[in-house]
């Protein structure tokens, strides 16, 4: 499962503690995450401490590697979606392709990403 920046931040802003809700599904190797999760969700910290936690729960998941083939896989999404008239912000172009190589759902709170042919996505923690 990957957990998008849009459910991170809305958990902090509701003053939820991510690593508690996340705990059973990182406990049972569930989680995946990208470095373009991590900078979005950590550019918007403003407590270092907070920061702190989130990069050790980061540091513990499974990431997917972005290399040269996630790049590929990125732009023949991007090309592919363009020419549906359909034009996404590439760092959820990157997500999705990330979410996509490993088989993962994304819990996420932003419609882009039902957009994406063959990637599942929820609303919320199964």
């Amino acid at each position: 499962m990957r957990i998008d920046s849009t459910f991170y931040v809305d958990a902090l802003r509701r003053r939820q503690d991510v690593r508690f809700l996340l705990r059973p599904w990182l406990i049972a190797g569930q989680l995946w995450t990208c470095g373009v999760i991590r900078a979005e969700v950590l550019r918007g910290v403003r407590l270092p401490r907070i920061k702190s936690d989130l990069n050790d729960l980061f540091d513990a998941m499974a990431e997917v590697p972005t290399d040269a083939g996630l790049w590929r896989a990125t732009a023949d999404l991007a090309w592919e979606l363009d020419r549906r008239g359909t034009i996404l912000p590439l760092t959820d172009l990157i997500i999705a392709a990330c979410a996509l190589q490993v088989g993962a759902p994304v819990v996420t709170l932003d419609g882009y990403f039902s957009l994406v042919p063959g990637l599942q996505t929820r609303r919320d923690l199964p």
